[in-house]
Protein backbone atom coordinates (compact mmCIF):
# COMPACT_ATOMS: atom_id res chain seq x y z
CA UNK A 1 0.00 0.00 0.00
CA UNK A 2 1.40 3.65 -1.11
CA UNK A 3 2.24 5.44 2.22
CA UNK A 4 0.80 8.76 1.21
CA UNK A 5 -2.05 7.55 -1.11
CA UNK A 6 -3.35 5.60 1.68
CA UNK A 7 -3.03 8.20 4.49
CA UNK A 8 -4.66 11.25 1.79
CA UNK A 9 -7.28 9.21 1.55
CA UNK A 10 -8.31 8.80 4.65
CA UNK A 11 -7.37 12.71 6.18
CA UNK A 12 -9.80 14.65 7.97
CA UNK A 13 -11.32 17.71 6.66
CA UNK A 14 -13.81 20.64 8.10
CA UNK A 15 -16.65 18.08 8.27
CA UNK A 16 -15.07 15.29 10.09
CA UNK A 17 -16.84 13.98 13.41
CA UNK A 18 -14.45 13.43 16.93
CA UNK A 19 -14.76 11.41 19.73
CA UNK A 20 -17.39 9.12 20.58
CA UNK A 21 -19.63 11.80 20.82
CA UNK A 22 -19.63 12.46 17.14
CA UNK A 23 -19.09 15.82 17.83
CA UNK A 24 -17.94 18.58 15.11
CA UNK A 25 -14.90 20.33 14.90
CA UNK A 26 -13.28 23.66 13.76
CA UNK A 27 -10.75 23.08 10.98
CA UNK A 28 -8.79 20.72 9.34
CA UNK A 29 -6.09 21.16 6.75
CA UNK A 30 -4.32 17.90 7.29
CA UNK A 31 -4.40 16.69 3.35
CA UNK A 32 -3.46 20.17 2.51
CA UNK A 33 -0.03 19.10 4.62
CA UNK A 34 0.36 15.87 2.99
CA UNK A 35 0.17 17.60 -0.51
CA UNK A 36 2.98 20.33 0.84
CA UNK A 37 4.83 17.86 2.56
CA UNK A 38 4.99 15.45 -0.68
CA UNK A 39 5.97 18.27 -2.95
CA UNK A 40 8.77 19.87 -0.55
CA UNK A 41 10.20 16.59 0.72
CA UNK A 42 10.61 15.72 -3.22
CA UNK A 43 8.26 12.55 -1.98
CA UNK A 44 8.15 10.46 -5.39
CA UNK A 45 11.82 10.42 -5.83
CA UNK A 46 12.60 9.79 -1.90
CA UNK A 47 10.47 6.77 -2.55
CA UNK A 48 11.77 5.15 -5.67
CA UNK A 49 14.54 4.76 -3.47
CA UNK A 50 13.46 3.09 -0.99
CA UNK A 51 15.02 -0.34 -0.55
CA UNK A 52 18.35 0.46 -2.54
CA UNK A 53 21.32 -0.62 -1.03
CA UNK A 54 24.68 0.13 -0.39
CA UNK A 55 26.49 -2.80 1.46
CA UNK A 56 24.73 -3.46 4.68
CA UNK A 57 22.92 0.01 4.98
CA UNK A 58 19.30 0.09 3.30
CA UNK A 59 17.13 2.92 2.14
CA UNK A 60 13.62 3.61 4.10
CA UNK A 61 11.40 6.35 3.93
CA UNK A 62 7.75 7.13 6.12
CA UNK A 63 5.11 9.19 6.41
CA UNK A 64 3.62 10.09 9.81
CA UNK A 65 0.92 12.12 10.86
CA UNK A 66 -0.73 13.10 14.35
CA UNK A 67 -3.31 14.56 15.92
CA UNK A 68 -3.84 16.84 19.43
CA UNK A 69 -6.83 18.70 20.15
CA UNK A 70 -5.65 22.01 20.69
CA UNK A 71 -7.66 24.88 22.37
CA UNK A 72 -10.21 26.20 24.73
CA UNK A 73 -12.07 28.65 25.61
CA UNK A 74 -13.85 30.80 28.48
CA UNK A 75 -10.82 32.31 30.25
CA UNK A 76 -10.17 36.09 30.51
CA UNK A 77 -7.98 38.83 29.38
CA UNK A 78 -7.08 41.72 30.75
CA UNK A 79 -4.97 45.12 29.31
CA UNK A 80 -4.51 48.61 30.54
CA UNK A 81 -3.84 51.55 28.45
CA UNK A 82 -1.76 54.22 31.19
CA UNK A 83 -1.63 58.45 30.99
CA UNK A 84 2.13 57.58 29.22
CA UNK A 85 0.09 55.98 26.39
CA UNK A 86 1.19 52.59 27.33
CA UNK A 87 -0.40 49.63 26.23
CA UNK A 88 -0.02 46.75 29.42
CA UNK A 89 -0.89 43.78 28.28
CA UNK A 90 -0.82 41.14 31.16
CA UNK A 91 -1.11 37.81 30.64
CA UNK A 92 -0.44 34.31 32.44
CA UNK A 93 1.37 32.89 29.42
CA UNK A 94 5.16 32.33 30.68
CA UNK A 95 7.85 31.71 28.32
CA UNK A 96 8.30 28.23 27.55
CA UNK A 97 10.65 29.10 24.48
CA UNK A 98 7.83 29.20 21.90
CA UNK A 99 7.47 32.86 22.06
CA UNK A 100 3.68 32.74 22.83
CA UNK A 101 3.96 34.57 25.63
CA UNK A 102 4.75 37.33 23.01
CA UNK A 103 2.80 36.42 20.14
CA UNK A 104 -0.26 35.86 21.54
CA UNK A 105 -0.09 39.35 23.83
CA UNK A 106 0.59 40.94 19.90
CA UNK A 107 -2.85 40.23 19.25
CA UNK A 108 -4.56 42.81 21.60
CA UNK A 109 -1.23 45.19 20.12
CA UNK A 110 -3.11 44.63 16.67
CA UNK A 111 -6.50 44.93 17.85
CA UNK A 112 -5.80 48.37 19.24
CA UNK A 113 -3.55 49.46 16.77
CA UNK A 114 -0.44 50.15 18.76
CA UNK A 115 2.81 50.20 17.82
CA UNK A 116 4.60 47.27 18.79
CA UNK A 117 7.42 48.98 20.42
CA UNK A 118 5.72 50.92 22.89
CA UNK A 119 3.84 47.68 24.45
CA UNK A 120 4.59 46.07 27.69
CA UNK A 121 3.81 42.46 28.59
CA UNK A 122 3.08 41.53 32.27
CA UNK A 123 4.02 38.13 32.86
CA UNK A 124 5.44 36.30 35.66
CA UNK A 125 4.50 37.65 38.29
CA UNK A 126 0.60 37.86 39.90
CA UNK A 127 1.69 41.23 41.92
CA UNK A 128 1.69 42.86 38.37
CA UNK A 129 -2.18 41.93 37.80
CA UNK A 130 -2.38 38.80 36.09
CA UNK A 131 -6.11 37.23 34.14
CA UNK A 132 -7.54 33.91 35.00
CA UNK A 133 -5.87 32.08 31.81
CA UNK A 134 -5.38 28.02 30.99
CA UNK A 135 -2.40 26.57 31.90
CA UNK A 136 0.26 25.88 29.05
CA UNK A 137 -0.42 22.59 28.15
CA UNK A 138 -2.11 20.30 25.72
CA UNK A 139 -1.30 22.54 22.88
CA UNK A 140 -3.84 25.23 23.87
CA UNK A 141 -1.78 28.53 24.36
CA UNK A 142 -2.58 29.88 20.60
CA UNK A 143 -6.10 29.45 20.25
CA UNK A 144 -7.03 30.36 23.61
CA UNK A 145 -4.91 33.17 24.77
CA UNK A 146 -5.07 34.97 21.40
CA UNK A 147 -9.33 35.43 22.20
CA UNK A 148 -8.49 35.98 25.72
CA UNK A 149 -6.26 38.65 24.53
CA UNK A 150 -8.87 39.87 21.68
CA UNK A 151 -11.78 40.08 23.77
CA UNK A 152 -9.86 42.33 26.39
CA UNK A 153 -8.71 44.71 23.83
CA UNK A 154 -11.90 44.64 22.67
CA UNK A 155 -13.15 46.03 25.62
CA UNK A 156 -10.68 48.86 25.51
CA UNK A 157 -11.47 50.25 22.29
CA UNK A 158 -15.55 50.08 23.10
CA UNK A 159 -14.42 52.41 26.21
CA UNK A 160 -12.09 54.22 24.15
CA UNK A 161 -15.14 54.71 21.87
CA UNK A 162 -17.67 55.84 24.58
CA UNK A 163 -15.08 58.20 26.16
CA UNK A 164 -14.79 59.96 22.83
CA UNK A 165 -18.17 60.31 22.48
CA UNK A 166 -18.44 61.65 25.85
CA UNK A 167 -15.76 64.00 25.89
CA UNK A 168 -16.45 65.29 21.72
CA UNK A 169 -19.87 64.26 21.26
CA UNK A 170 -22.15 61.82 18.90
CA UNK A 171 -22.42 57.91 19.05
CA UNK A 172 -19.70 55.36 19.93
CA UNK A 173 -20.73 54.42 16.84
CA UNK A 174 -19.04 57.52 14.83
CA UNK A 175 -15.63 56.67 15.88
CA UNK A 176 -12.39 54.90 14.72
CA UNK A 177 -9.24 54.11 16.39
CA UNK A 178 -6.07 53.85 14.84
CA UNK A 179 -2.00 55.18 15.35
CA UNK A 180 -3.19 55.12 18.84
CA UNK A 181 -5.85 57.97 18.55
CA UNK A 182 -9.46 57.49 18.61
CA UNK A 183 -11.06 60.02 16.45
CA UNK A 184 -14.53 60.68 14.41
CA UNK A 185 -15.28 59.11 11.01
CA UNK A 186 -16.81 62.38 9.63
CA UNK A 187 -13.80 64.66 11.26
CA UNK A 188 -10.88 63.08 12.00
CA UNK A 189 -9.85 65.96 13.86
CA UNK A 190 -11.94 65.47 16.47
CA UNK A 191 -9.90 63.19 18.46
CA UNK A 192 -8.40 61.84 21.96
CA UNK A 193 -4.71 60.28 22.17
CA UNK A 194 -4.72 56.77 24.05
CA UNK A 195 -2.58 59.08 26.78
CA UNK A 196 -5.75 61.43 26.68
CA UNK A 197 -8.38 58.80 26.98
CA UNK A 198 -6.31 56.76 29.83
CA UNK A 199 -6.26 59.89 32.15
CA UNK A 200 -9.77 60.59 31.12
CA UNK A 201 -10.86 57.15 32.00
CA UNK A 202 -9.30 57.56 35.57
CA UNK A 203 -11.45 61.18 36.09
CA UNK A 204 -14.53 59.20 34.76
CA UNK A 205 -13.99 56.07 36.74
CA UNK A 206 -16.37 52.96 37.27
CA UNK A 207 -15.57 50.64 34.23
CA UNK A 208 -13.62 52.87 32.20
CA UNK A 209 -10.54 52.48 35.28
CA UNK A 210 -11.39 49.15 36.80
CA UNK A 211 -13.57 50.65 39.65
CA UNK A 212 -16.32 48.28 38.39
CA UNK A 213 -15.92 44.96 35.84
CA UNK A 214 -18.01 42.14 34.98
CA UNK A 215 -19.49 39.47 36.90
CA UNK A 216 -18.85 36.68 34.46
CA UNK A 217 -14.87 37.21 35.22
CA UNK A 218 -12.77 34.76 37.59
CA UNK A 219 -12.43 35.85 41.27
CA UNK A 220 -8.60 35.76 40.15
CA UNK A 221 -9.16 38.21 37.46
CA UNK A 222 -11.05 39.93 39.19
CA UNK A 223 -8.73 40.51 42.24
CA UNK A 224 -5.84 41.36 39.39
CA UNK A 225 -8.57 44.48 37.99
CA UNK A 226 -8.56 45.56 41.93
CA UNK A 227 -5.07 45.88 41.78
CA UNK A 228 -4.99 48.17 38.54
CA UNK A 229 -7.78 50.11 39.71
CA UNK A 230 -7.61 53.92 38.82
CA UNK A 231 -3.96 53.39 36.78
CA UNK A 232 -5.37 53.81 33.20
CA UNK A 233 -7.90 52.48 30.90
CA UNK A 234 -8.54 49.02 31.73
CA UNK A 235 -9.78 46.33 28.85
CA UNK A 236 -10.98 43.57 30.55
CA UNK A 237 -13.55 40.52 29.22
CA UNK A 238 -13.80 37.47 29.36
CA UNK A 239 -13.94 35.24 25.94
CA UNK A 240 -17.25 34.79 25.84
CA UNK A 241 -16.46 34.27 21.60
CA UNK A 242 -18.62 31.17 20.15
CA UNK A 243 -16.60 27.98 19.79
CA UNK A 244 -19.07 25.44 18.19
CA UNK A 245 -16.42 22.33 17.55
CA UNK A 246 -13.06 20.17 19.30
CA UNK A 247 -9.91 22.28 17.90
CA UNK A 248 -7.98 20.00 16.08
CA UNK A 249 -4.43 20.80 15.93
CA UNK A 250 -2.40 18.36 12.89
CA UNK A 251 0.52 17.97 11.47
CA UNK A 252 2.47 15.59 8.86
CA UNK A 253 6.17 14.23 8.70
CA UNK A 254 8.51 12.91 6.07
CA UNK A 255 11.64 10.76 6.90
CA UNK A 256 14.34 9.55 4.92
CA UNK A 257 16.77 7.09 6.09
CA UNK A 258 19.70 4.25 5.76
CA UNK A 259 19.16 1.66 8.04
CA UNK A 260 22.51 -0.35 8.73
CA UNK A 261 21.57 -4.52 8.87
CA UNK A 262 24.55 -5.21 10.40
CA UNK A 263 24.16 -3.10 13.68
CA UNK A 264 20.36 -2.24 13.85
CA UNK A 265 21.48 1.34 14.10
CA UNK A 266 20.40 3.78 11.33
CA UNK A 267 20.90 7.60 9.87
CA UNK A 268 18.31 9.97 9.61
CA UNK A 269 19.43 11.86 6.32
CA UNK A 270 16.05 14.22 5.70
CA UNK A 271 12.84 15.03 7.76
CA UNK A 272 10.01 17.88 7.08
CA UNK A 273 7.59 18.33 9.44
CA UNK A 274 4.53 20.16 7.82
CA UNK A 275 1.69 22.03 10.71
CA UNK A 276 -1.78 22.91 10.42
CA UNK A 277 -1.70 25.17 13.12
CA UNK A 278 -4.26 27.64 11.61
CA UNK A 279 -2.59 31.29 10.92
CA UNK A 280 0.71 30.99 11.65
CA UNK A 281 1.67 33.91 14.08
CA UNK A 282 4.95 33.48 14.38
CA UNK A 283 7.33 32.27 11.58
CA UNK A 284 10.71 31.67 13.62
CA UNK A 285 9.14 30.38 16.33
CA UNK A 286 7.19 27.75 14.49
CA UNK A 287 10.07 26.61 12.07
CA UNK A 288 11.62 25.91 16.21
CA UNK A 289 8.55 24.10 17.27
CA UNK A 290 8.24 21.87 14.11
CA UNK A 291 12.85 21.12 14.50
CA UNK A 292 12.31 20.36 17.92
CA UNK A 293 9.24 18.51 18.35
CA UNK A 294 10.75 16.19 15.78
CA UNK A 295 13.82 15.37 17.73
CA UNK A 296 11.47 14.10 20.31
CA UNK A 297 9.62 12.37 18.77
CA UNK A 298 12.52 10.61 17.17
CA UNK A 299 13.34 10.54 21.13
CA UNK A 300 10.59 8.60 21.61
CA UNK A 301 10.54 6.16 18.64
CA UNK A 302 13.77 5.13 19.00
CA UNK A 303 15.74 5.81 22.20
CA UNK A 304 13.95 6.03 25.33
CA UNK A 305 14.30 2.85 26.72
CA UNK A 306 12.94 2.04 29.93
CA UNK A 307 13.58 -0.60 31.86
CA UNK A 308 12.10 -1.90 34.87
CA UNK A 309 13.21 -4.31 37.46
CA UNK A 310 10.67 -7.10 36.97
CA UNK A 311 10.74 -8.53 40.71
CA UNK A 312 10.06 -5.08 42.29
CA UNK A 313 8.95 -3.31 39.32
CA UNK A 314 11.78 -0.15 39.96
CA UNK A 315 12.76 1.66 37.22
CA UNK A 316 16.36 0.39 36.02
CA UNK A 317 17.17 3.01 33.40
CA UNK A 318 18.61 5.64 36.05
CA UNK A 319 20.73 7.05 33.19
CA UNK A 320 21.01 8.52 30.05
CA UNK A 321 23.09 5.88 28.63
CA UNK A 322 20.04 3.71 28.78
CA UNK A 323 17.41 6.54 27.71
CA UNK A 324 19.63 9.55 25.85
CA UNK A 325 17.97 12.31 24.47
CA UNK A 326 18.92 12.72 20.90
CA UNK A 327 21.52 15.29 20.11
CA UNK A 328 23.11 17.24 17.17
CA UNK A 329 24.43 13.56 15.73
CA UNK A 330 21.07 11.57 15.83
CA UNK A 331 19.10 13.87 13.57
CA UNK A 332 19.24 15.29 9.99
CA UNK A 333 21.81 17.90 9.46
CA UNK A 334 18.67 20.08 7.41
CA UNK A 335 15.46 19.71 8.96
CA UNK A 336 12.57 21.26 6.44
CA UNK A 337 9.60 22.64 8.66
CA UNK A 338 6.46 24.37 6.89
CA UNK A 339 2.54 25.43 7.58
CA UNK A 340 -0.33 25.19 5.32
CA UNK A 341 -1.24 28.51 6.86
CA UNK A 342 -4.96 28.48 6.68
CA UNK A 343 -7.01 30.45 9.62
CA UNK A 344 -9.31 28.31 11.85
CA UNK A 345 -12.42 30.07 11.32
CA UNK A 346 -13.48 29.96 14.99
CA UNK A 347 -10.33 32.15 15.96
CA UNK A 348 -10.45 36.09 15.44
CA UNK A 349 -7.21 35.72 14.05
CA UNK A 350 -7.14 31.96 12.88
CA UNK A 351 -4.70 30.92 15.15
CA UNK A 352 -4.52 27.29 16.28
CA UNK A 353 -2.23 24.95 18.73
CA UNK A 354 0.36 22.87 17.63
CA UNK A 355 2.80 21.13 20.16
CA UNK A 356 2.04 17.58 21.07
CA UNK A 357 1.27 16.59 17.18
CA UNK A 358 4.88 17.78 15.87
CA UNK A 359 5.91 15.16 17.98
CA UNK A 360 3.95 12.52 17.29
CA UNK A 361 4.16 13.11 13.19
CA UNK A 362 7.97 12.60 13.63
CA UNK A 363 8.09 9.61 15.73
CA UNK A 364 5.30 8.09 13.51
CA UNK A 365 7.65 8.71 10.10
CA UNK A 366 10.39 7.35 11.72
CA UNK A 367 8.68 4.16 13.07
CA UNK A 368 7.37 3.81 9.41
CA UNK A 369 10.96 4.57 7.82
CA UNK A 370 12.38 1.77 9.86
CA UNK A 371 9.56 -0.57 8.94
CA UNK A 372 9.99 0.70 5.15
CA UNK A 373 13.46 -0.26 5.04
CA UNK A 374 12.93 -3.96 6.69
CA UNK A 375 10.40 -4.71 3.82
CA UNK A 376 7.56 -4.12 5.71
CA UNK A 377 7.99 -5.27 9.19
CA UNK A 378 5.56 -3.93 11.67
CA UNK A 379 6.73 -3.60 15.61
CA UNK A 380 3.60 -2.13 16.98
CA UNK A 381 5.64 -0.84 19.71
CA UNK A 382 7.91 2.18 21.11
CA UNK A 383 10.92 2.47 20.97
CA UNK A 384 12.04 0.16 18.40
CA UNK A 385 15.93 -0.43 19.07
CA UNK A 386 18.82 -1.91 17.24
CA UNK A 387 18.77 -5.48 18.52
CA UNK A 388 14.85 -5.79 17.51
CA UNK A 389 15.74 -3.77 14.46
CA UNK A 390 18.64 -6.85 14.17
CA UNK A 391 15.99 -9.45 15.49
CA UNK A 392 13.61 -8.48 12.59
CA UNK A 393 15.85 -8.09 9.89
CA UNK A 394 17.44 -12.01 10.57
CA UNK A 395 13.55 -13.40 11.45
CA UNK A 396 14.47 -14.50 14.82
CA UNK A 397 11.61 -13.68 17.84
CA UNK A 398 11.78 -10.26 19.79
CA UNK A 399 12.76 -10.55 23.72
CA UNK A 400 9.63 -8.42 24.44
CA UNK A 401 5.61 -9.33 24.10
CA UNK A 402 2.94 -7.13 21.77
CA UNK A 403 1.95 -5.03 24.91
CA UNK A 404 5.61 -4.55 26.53
CA UNK A 405 5.02 -0.44 24.68
CA UNK A 406 7.70 1.57 25.56
CA UNK A 407 9.04 -0.78 28.05
CA UNK A 408 11.29 -3.82 28.60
Amino acid sequence: VDQFAIRRVNVPDHDSQYGADRGAITSAYLGEALDKGAEKFDWLKKQAQSGQRRGSKVIGVGIGQAFHSAGSNGFDGLVRLTPEGKLHIHTGVGNLGTYSYAVTSRVAAEVLKCDWNNCVIERGDSSVGLPWNLGQFGSNTSFTMTRTNYAAAMDAVGKLKEIAARDLGGAPDDYEIGDEVVFRRSNPSQRLTYAAAAKRAIQLGGKFCGDEMADDLNPMTKAAVRGLAGTGLVGVAKDNLPRTGMVPALAAGFIQIELDLETGKFEILDYLGVADCGTVMHPQGLAAQIRSGAVMGFGMAALERQVYDPQYGLPRSVGLYQAKPPSYLDVAVGMGAEAVDQPDPQNPVGAKGIGEPLMGCASAALLCAISDALGGHYFNRVPVLPDMILNAASKRPQSHTPLQVNTD
